[in-house]
């Protein structure tokens, strides 16, 4: 049996690595589960319109899903681990009706990744660590708007990235791929003519999700750490978080698996109520002696 504080990587790795001698069968696994989830988040969208409003509480659980498994691990190169990665990632934004969504995320989660927990780390800004050092209810009130308070903090940290490019690595963006993702994102609409209140609501609960998972991500009461290891509902393995950050490549199935072996350092309930009342609880700090693959 290995010894997971003797090998922090070493299961997932060989895992991975087992996984991709058949070249087809995580490529193949990802995009089915992606139609899968996409086919029922149609289906709750159905019932929606039906009368059962309640299943805006699981929809965004869904649709948080299908961007771990197709955006996430497309922007990490997880998926096929060749350029089509990037192709596939944009395909899932198109058909999450957020066209301009996956080059972004991607430019910001490699900086991320690349400068996890520091002063330029995009999801960590000045305004955010004053806000929740100081104001830390209105630092939840704007995390839980869709996408405000990310896209603010990330034109925030636009000069600091600029200023140390040569540090920060930052991605480009393809802009020809937005045009393409658009017009997937019409061809969506046209079709299907998905529900307005149900796109809605459904942004507003995965927008609650990512900030939850986030809190159970980055922040706790451990100095040691750069990032926590969690259980989270219908997370596709993304729990699995501090591995995730030393080996960015590895793809979700294999962080699935081995999340079932990893001692769990926190856990939903423990984060919002450190969140919510204790001072204690604080974001992670750089760490710099964790030696990671950046995966930029």
């Amino acid at each position: 049996m290995i010894n997971n504080h003797s090998h922090p990587l070493l299961y997932e790795i060989q895992l991975e690595q087992k996984l991709r001698t058949k070249t087809w069968l995580i490529p193949i696994f990802t995009l089915v589960m992606g139609a899968t989830l996409y086919i029922f988040l149609y289906f709750l969208m159905n019932l929606f319109e039906a009368g059962n409003y309640w299943v805006v509480l699981f929809s965004g659980l869904v649709m948080h899903a299908f961007f771990i498994v197709i955006i996430h691990d497309g922007a990490h190169k997880s998926i096929t681990q060749t350029k089509y990665d990037r192709l596939i990632m944009n395909i899932g934004s198109g058909f999450m009706l957020l066209p301009i969504y996956a080059e972004f995320f991607r430019k910001y989660h490699l900086v991320h990744h690349a400068n996890t927990n520091s002063e330029v780390d995009p999801l960590w800004s000045d305004t955010k660590k004053h806000l929740f050092s100081h104001y830390r209810f209105l630092y939840l009130f704007f995390s839980l708007i869709p996408f405000l308070f990310t896209i603010y903090s990330i034109f925030l940290q636009q000069k600091k990235i600029h200023k140390e490019n040569k540090k920060v690595k930052s991605p480009t963006i393809n802009y020809f791929n937005l045009l393409w993702s658009t017009l997937i994102s019409i061809f969506v609409i046209y079709f299907i003519q998905p529900n307005v209140i149900f796109l809605i609501l459904t942004l507003f609960s995965v927008s609650i999700i990512s900030s939850l998972r986030h809190w159970c991500e980055h922040l706790g009461y451990n100095k040691e750490l750069e990032s926590n290891t969690f259980w989270f509902p219908l997370g596709m393995g993304i729990g699995n978080h501090d591995v995730h950050h030393k080996a960015p490549n590895i793809s979700w199935i294999s962080l699935l698996l081995g999340l079932f072996r990893r001692p769990k350092t926190t856990s939903i309930f423990r984060a919002i109520y450190g969140i919510m009342f204790d001072k204690n609880f604080k974001h992670f700090i750089p760490n710099s002696s964790i030696i990671k693959n950046k995966g930029v």
